[in-house]
């Protein structure tokens, strides 16, 4: 029943996401008419590595929950940057955008979503399975229309005032880019191979999806 319940809610954060673009577009005065959500990524291959990405983002914030003493606490942050991907997900798949050129506009704004998924995370992050899973539901379609209206800004390193004098040692400057994404990407790689290895050449597909996107990335 609950993933019932879920698939069933799943086709109407494609509609909640279509009409916060629209309503985005107008108020650009933009009259660029996008399909939706789920009928934009035209592939078999796109798909099964955005299924890939979900799998080993949640398998990479387990892993590290592990960890001694720090465990717990990487895992929250690693799940609030994982609910900020879903929420602007719907947003960046009318873009256009690859799922590389995804993460890494999430690692170059990586201070932008970590408190963007926060909120969610810190009220899903301490229940069971199904009750995170049912406030979820709730709760996301909030985070949708956000997303869909917010314009996240980036650190640049150019247009930031450089301490000078005493104050110089003392300051404390954030990176303007963590590559948080750098062991799903691996977790990634190992499983196109995996997939490569039992599916022979009926996985070239995906193998070549992947290398276009890098490419497009580059």
């Amino acid at each position: 029943m609950y993933f019932i319940l879920l698939g069933i809610n799943g086709r109407f954060y494609g509609k909640v996401a279509e009409k916060s673009y629209q309503i985005q577009a107008q108020q650009q005065q933009q009259q660029q008419k996008r399909s939706a959500p789920t009928n934009t990524i035209s592939s078999l291959a796109s798909t099964i590595l955005t299924i890939i990405l979900y799998i080993n983002c949640g398998l990479f914030a387990n892993l590290i929950s592990n960890v001694p003493i720090m465990g717990r606490f990487l895992s929250f942050w690693m799940n609030c940057i994982i609910m900020s991907y879903y929420s602007f997900e719907y947003q960046w798949v009318y873009k256009g955008w690859n799922i590389e050129k995804r993460l890494a506009y999430m690692e170059a704004h990586w201070a932008y979503f970590l408190g963007f998924g926060f909120p969610a995370t810190v009220i899903t992050f301490f229940l069971s399975f199904l009750r995170s899973g049912a406030v979820f539901a709730l709760i996301y379609p909030f985070f949708i229309i956000m997303a869909m209206l917010s314009v996240p800004k980036g650190t640049n390193p150019y247009n930031q005032t450089m301490p000078s004098g005493e104050n110089a040692r003392n300051k404390i400057s954030l990176p303007n880019k963590i590559p948080i994404f750098y062991p799903v990407r691996k977790l990634n790689d190992a499983t196109i191979l995996f997939i490569r290895l039992i599916g022979g050449v009926h996985a070239d597909s995906i193998i070549t999806e992947k290398k276009n996107e890098s490419k497009k990335q580059e």
